[in-house]
């Protein structure tokens, strides 16, 4: 058995620095990350006066209201309805917040702060059957796991972390170890939670290992280690996708597989390369989805979070310029106290370039990019139509997100909350994304905040790309109960021209919605055809196409928009309904401009899909067509409901055809690019 010294000094090279190493992050990161070390010393100094605000960038729930102890610390209050605050509360990242306050300053008060409350949440915290609902859950045990050995590393060599403390930590670590070790579920197997739970045990059960503190820690290291491993396999798609389709929890994931492989490597452990690719994976898919101000897509249950430092860790851990182009041009400030000083060296000295291709399609997952460039002031249209992805999934089956210029044009409104409710059921609906619905319903609904009832598949799925144009196109299930098969194609003519095109494939009358949420700073101006936002930089003419049989009505609604968990703000909702019978589409151009370029006489309407070879025209149950004029040119796009053949084998408008499905022209071009056979 270790002295309890010897046992420090086993956690300390692992988790620790020496003196001129914490030097001289302290002062990388206050040169470097004077904003973000701020944040830091205000957390810590709050936690101090046990005041508790969660708004780091990769808190899974944060508070926009502190909560302030003026006593003791009540580890189980629930301020309001909702339980999350709970279980961020007891993740104590913030602890590792005071440990770099003390790196950084020095100040024995931050390592007392910690080791009193270190001591107080053990004594109050028994592992019952009550707490397992709060305090003790299992993915907050695999949380906390990982956050305490890292936050000891700051503190082992303080006065205030008596042997006493110590061994109290030790012992506790062995009860987390006892506890997520006897964790074995199919959930955790299939959910972010197992991957949370079992990145916690790897690092508690190497510890204990080396400390000898824990006889079965080399059995728990091969149990989390596999277990890993099996999460990794079963949940990560071949696109890279975390299969539960939010952002925030894939890269929670992300996260802990790059962790697990960091404490794999203190102790000389290995994860098979399958793995390791896996998780490389994870990280392409942030770079391809990464938006132009860095943020992640607000996509299921997600927050807007900057990218950038999870690409800088894929990008160091990697050794991959590609990923580096998506991150910081240095070492941020997690990363330094992360990875060492030394880090900086070898990260400046990766080359860094961008992604070969402009239009992505992450077949797998169902998400499709077209963009400008991989700058800041990039134009970026994804369109998603994947699978649910379970209880952090919306119904966002043919969603759009739009930026251009590398403004928010069109946008997912958000989550907001978990607590079952008005603003959970709405926030998750069909009609909070920009998509459409048939007859007004929804095409899944929500049992509670987790259950849903109608789990109806995305099917079909294509991409090309020819010179100018670019075409995604998906479709769903979701209102088969209703003898109604939806259909979308987006059509870009470059990246400032976009003609969404949805088709419903049914017998009888039903009406077909098209639902747009604009970013918050979008002016909105409703007129007669359509719809015009206009923001800071941009400016987007929406032109709602009816075809050449129907009408448009448009309507304009408050809708709520949530950046951020438990943060909500009044946005607005536009909505173009369209009637009809059996087979009917209906087309939105949007035509899209920066404010200085004075962009004017934009224009769209309708044309008679002609057949060439029996010279008349097409009905709207068989095609629709429209012309563009915009920056000095026109465009004719054509969109066939049905098969080519017969009398639909050889169509297009204005003289101009061709053998397609969907198909454009410029200007005077004597025959149609086709887009879709």
């Amino acid at each position: 058995m270790n002295t309890t010294a010897e046992k420090k000094a086993k956690l300390k090279e692992k988790y620790g620095r020496s003196q001129e190493e914490t030097l001289r992050c302290s002062e990388y990161a206050k040169r470097w990350w004077p904003k973000e070390t701020s944040h830091r010393m205000r957390i810590a100094d709050e936690v101090r006066n046990q005041l508790f605000l969660f708004d780091l960038p990769w808190d899974m729930e944060q508070t926009a209201e502190p909560v302030t102890f003026e006593g003791e610390i009540d580890w189980s209050y629930q301020p309001g309805p909702d339980p999350e605050f709970i279980f961020q509360m007891n993740r104590h990242q913030y602890w590792i917040c005071l440990g770099q306050a003390y790196a950084m300053t020095g100040d024995e008060a931050y390592a007392e702060c910690f080791a009193s409350q270190l001591v107080h949440w053990i004594k109050k915290n028994p592992l019952t059957e009550e707490t397992k609902g709060t305090t003790w859950r299992t993915i907050e045990a695999g949380i906390r796991g990982i956050n305490w050995l890292r936050a000891m590393g700051y503190f082992v060599d303080s006065p205030a972390v008596t042997d006493e403390v110590f061994e109290q930590f030790l012992s506790c670590m062995k009860e987390h170890g006892v506890y997520l070790a006897a964790c074995e579920r199919p959930f955790s197997t299939k959910s972010n939670w197992g991957v949370l739970e079992n990145n916690g045990l790897f690092a508690i059960a190497h510890l204990l290992q080396e400390t000898g503190d824990c006889p079965e820690a080399g059995a728990w290291i091969k149990l989390a280690k596999n277990r890993l491993i099996r999460q990794n396999w079963v949940q990560i798609l071949d696109d890279g996708v975390q299969w539960e389709m939010s952002p925030m929890y894939h890269n929670e994931v992300l996260k802990c597989f790059l962790e697990a492989l960091q404490t794999a490597a203190f102790y000389d452990d290995e994860f098979p390369q399958e793995f390791q690719d896996k998780v490389k994976s994870m990280v392409f898919a942030d770079r391809i989805w990464q938006k132009p101000d860095k943020s992640q897509p607000s996509g299921g249950d997600s927050d807007v979070t900057d990218l950038r430092d999870l690409l800088t860790a894929g990008a160091f851990w990697f050794e991959d310029p590609v990923l580096k182009s998506g991150g910081y041009d240095r070492m941020d400030y997690e990363g330094i106290w992360n990875y060492g000083i030394c880090a900086q060296v070898r990260y400046e000295a990766l080359a860094s370039c961008e992604p070969e291709s402009l239009d992505c399609w992450l077949s797998d997952s169902g998400n499709w990019y077209l963009r400008s460039s991989w700058q800041e002031d990039a134009d970026y249209l994804h369109m998603r139509c994947g699978s649910l992805g379970g209880g952090h999934g919306h119904f966002d089956k043919g969603h759009l997100d739009l930026v251009i210029g590398g403004e928010d044009v069109l946008v997912d409104p958000g989550r907001y909350t978990y607590v079952d409710g008005t603003e959970r059921r709405m926030l998750k609906s069909t009609k909070a994304h920009n998509t459409v619905t048939v007859d007004s319903e929804e095409y899944t609904h929500c049992v509670d905040s987790w259950g849903v009832k109608g789990l109806w598949p995305a099917v079909g799925g294509a991409m090309s790309r020819k010179g100018k144009y670019g075409f995604a196109e998906c479709g769903h299930l979701g209102y088969i109960d209703r003898g109604v098969y939806v259909e979308r194609r987006v059509l870009a003519v470059g990246t400032r021209i976009y003609v969404v095109m949805d088709t419903c494939y049914g017998n009888g009358d039903h009406t077909l919605t098209q639902h747009f949420h604009p970013a918050l700073n979008q002016k909105v101006t409703v007129r007669e055809n359509g719809f015009t936002l206009e923001g800071e930089k941009s400016r987007a003419e929406f032109f709602c196409i009816s075809g050449h049989e129907g009408s448009i009505v448009l309507e304009e609604e408050a809708f709520p928009v949530s950046l951020h968990y438990n943060q909500i703000e009044n946005g607005t909702m536009v909505s173009c309904k369209k009637q009809g019978n059996g087979v009917f589409g209906m087309m939105t151009v949007i035509v899209c401009s920066a404010l200085n370029e004075n962009e004017t006489g934009a224009w769209a309407e309708a044309v008679p899909v002609m057949s060439a070879m029996a010279g008349k025209p097409l009905s709207s149950h068989e095609a629709d067509g429209v012309r563009i004029q915009a920056q000095g040119h026109t465009w004719l796009v054509v969109n066939a409901h049905v098969e080519a053949g017969a009398s639909c084998e050889y169509i297009g408008a204005e003289g101009r055809f061709g053998l397609g499905r969907v198909m454009a022209a410029e200007d005077d071009e004597e025959d149609m690019t086709v887009l879709k056979w």
